[in-house]
């Protein structure tokens, strides 16, 4: 037993001093002059990702498109060194948040909460307070269609 505690100490101790800090390849930060916040990231094709996360920005920084209201939902394109190759801000006229994406053979599926009425990217009232609100585009960020769950 004693033997199998010595082994042990010494695998643990040259492991350690072996081990090397991780490398940041990069980082960004990506915002404007209001509340921004990320929830989610999907990988694309060609080391590109979109970022999907809730700006109340006006154009500002790096935001390109005013708030439509309260919170939108806003997505970023970027490549794989973090250059910003494209960007959507898709909201109503009260408060919308993302909090999940999905990407699809022909596009992406974005679901959150809407406080909005029938305005800007949104096509249909809200059901009372806040709602599920689904999202659905095509791979350049164009709503293709969107629906609104809830009650009152």
């Amino acid at each position: 037993m004693k033997s199998f505690t010595i082994l042990l100490f010494l695998l643990f101790s040259f492991t350690s001093l072996f081990a090397q800090a991780p490398t940041i390849a990069w980082q960004k930060t990506y915002g404007g002059s209001s509340d921004d916040i990320l929830y989610s990231i999907a990988v694309l094709d060609n080391q590109e990702y979109l970022l999907n996360g809730m700006s109340a920005s006006n154009v500002s920084g790096d935001k390109t498109e005013n708030s439509k209201g309260g919170g939108d939902f806003w997505f970023i394109k970027i490549d794989g060194v973090g250059n910003i190759i494209w960007q959507k801000t898709i909201g109503g006229d009260n408060a919308d948040e993302p909090s999940n994406m999905v990407k699809l053979d022909d596009g992406f599926m974005i679901g959150g909460y809407s406080r909005s009425n029938i305005s800007f990217d949104k096509s249909e009232n809200s059901l009372g307070g806040a709602d599920y609100w689904v999202v659905k585009t095509d791979f350049s960020g164009n709503v293709l269609w969107d629906k609104t769950y809830g009650g009152d």
